[in-house]
């Protein structure tokens, strides 16, 4: 049985959130680009909404160990840096303190989650390591990058798949999960949103180590190489499968999400120097792809289709859903969306790219 799609009620809420830290940011790389006010208060008045009257976020959990919670962070340096309200510092230093003591596997890497142990997901290095990056940039001292260089590292190491040339999802240090291979601990396929998530991180982290005393080198053959690899099964149409390299599955199908990811990544990795110039046409035949396939307009209303609700691995917390990373959990197991957050926002930051390659290229 196929997945059915189902249109979610609205693509973002007011909440400290992954997701929304994610269209957040493309509404900032908007106002990098354009100056536009509008998109600026818009991130303000969204963030200062999280805020109680004592200056605090009550979501923010410093107690709880969850990668996730970091991602949001990154969206308070623009607004601190202009405002120089200190409500704004004080959430970054609480999380950059809780990076002090965040649970790791023995090889360094930060778990997942706390209810995710000796767990490292492509999807955490997006949620931590930008931010991590740009609080040691903007505030630590001395400014030390050896322990966010070396997380990259024992990804490479442990969840890239020799075999397939590809990133699988998540790895268990541990080799207890079910989910796990018991000789290598990497789940067993390859979910095109999870090496979207890292790719993003490779080239955001790289243009925060831009004139920064960090041998980024490692990470920017990194990126070079993840791209290389994914361009081999990328769509005549531009897009990426849901599961990359099961294209011969008759249930498989193009996914928005990775997709845009991929473009951002591509896009954004051609402007800062990082993949040749000629990489950018297959990032924005990616990105005209999926707006071919996926966008269209209904009473009024722009909907992006195609998107993967969600997925994780292990047993779902709330839910209590067991997600074994499977073939035929990633393409059964989760619904298929129209314009959920974690397809709209990276739409706009690849637009955003796309822009910026014009602009630069007409300077």
């Amino acid at each position: 049985m196929k997945a059915q799609y189902r249109a979610e009620p609205k693509w973002y809420s007011v909440r400290w959130h992954y997701i929304e830290g994610c269209i957040l940011k493309a509404y900032l790389d908007s106002w990098a680009q354009t100056g536009s006010e509008e998109d600026y208060q818009f991130v303000k008045g969204f963030i200062d909404r999280l805020y109680d009257e004592e200056g605090n976020i009550p979501a923010v959990n410093p107690a709880y160990y969850n990668i996730d919670q970091i991602r949001m962070a990154t969206v308070l340096f623009p607004l601190y840096e202009r405002e120089r309200d200190p409500k704004y510092k004080r959430v970054m230093d609480l999380l950059y303190g809780q990076l002090s003591h965040y649970p790791r596997t023995n090889s360094g890497a930060f778990w997942h989650k706390s209810n995710y142990p000796h767990q490292v997901w492509l999807d955490g290095l997006y949620m931590g390591q930008p931010f991590y990056v740009q609080y040691t940039k903007q505030f630590a001292e001395p400014k030390e990058y050896s322990d966010t260089l070396a997380q990259f590292r024992n990804v490479r190491k442990n969840i890239y798949n020799e075999k397939k040339r590809l990133y699988s999802h998540a790895y268990d240090e541990s080799r207890q999960m079910f989910w796990s291979d018991p000789v290598t601990g990497q789940s067993p396929n390859v979910w095109g949103r999870a090496v979207g998530w890292y790719v993003m991180a490779l080239v955001d982290v790289l243009e925060l180590l831009e004139g920064e005393e960090a041998d980024a080198r490692f990470l920017q053959q990194d990126l070079q190489d993840t791209i290389d690899d994914m361009l081999r099964h990328q769509h005549s149409e531009g897009m990426w499968y849901q599961v990359v390299d099961r294209a011969d599955h008759p249930d498989n199908y193009l996914e928005s999400s990775g997709t845009l990811m991929m473009a951002y990544a591509i896009l954004k990795g051609v402007r800062l120097g990082c993949l040749p110039g000629e990489y950018a046409g297959h990032g924005k035949k990616a990105f005209d792809g999926t707006v071919s396939r996926y966008v269209r307009e209904e009473e009024g209303e722009v909907l992006l289709g195609g998107i993967c609700r969600s997925a994780g691995l292990g047993t779902h917390p709330d839910t209590g859903a067991v997600r074994d990373g499977s073939v035929d959990y990633y393409l059964h197991g989760e619904k298929i969306v129209d314009n959920n957050g974690h397809g709209a926002a990276p739409l706009l930051m690849a637009y955003n790219e796309i822009k910026r390659l014009l602009n630069q290229a007409a300077s």
